[in-house]
């Protein structure tokens, strides 16, 4: 990454900054100011160590950091995008497919048994998860009292 790029994305750069160099504050960040040489000078104060050390450490980070993040190609990114939408849609099918599922054994349930069934079914869950069913009872009762307040 070359020293105009490193000045230009110096804000965006700082998250990651530091989380490298964890040693630095904020008040060394806005001092460097997207300057390299003053961001190898904090290195090499904070760090103790030499000025070509702290160099090749700054260069190493920033070029890992641009092969990374700023070397993507429009085609990279094309990529990237379609396989994002692909794998949205396979997880809107899937998600349509278990709701379909769900409508139709739930059509079948309605449609085998009687009512005295269905109150004993519902008779047993409330017994299995008294709590729930509270807040579920709770829930209908203020939807109720709220539509027929909008009346």
């Amino acid at each position: 990454m070359n020293e105009d790029v490193f000045a230009g994305r110096w804000r965006e750069l700082r998250g990651t900054l530091k989380s490298w160099w964890g040693n630095l504050s904020d008040d060394d960040f806005e001092w460097a100011g997207g300057q390299k040489d003053r961001l190898v000078g904090l290195i090499q104060q904070k760090y103790g160590w030499s000025r070509d050390q702290a160099e090749k450490e700054v260069d190493q980070r920033l070029r890992e950091y641009g092969d990374g993040e700023v070397g993507d190609t429009l085609g990279n990114i094309k990529a990237r995008t379609y396989a994002l939408g692909e794998n949205a849609a396979s997880k809107a099918r899937e998600a349509f497919s278990a709701a379909a599922d769900g409508l139709e054994t739930a059509g079948s349930y309605v449609r085998e048994k009687d009512f005295n069934a269905m109150a004993a079914d519902l008779k047993e869950i409330v017994r299995k998860y008294p709590f729930y069913s509270l807040l579920i009872g709770v829930g209908l009762i203020y939807l109720l009292a709220r539509n027929r307040r909008i009346d």
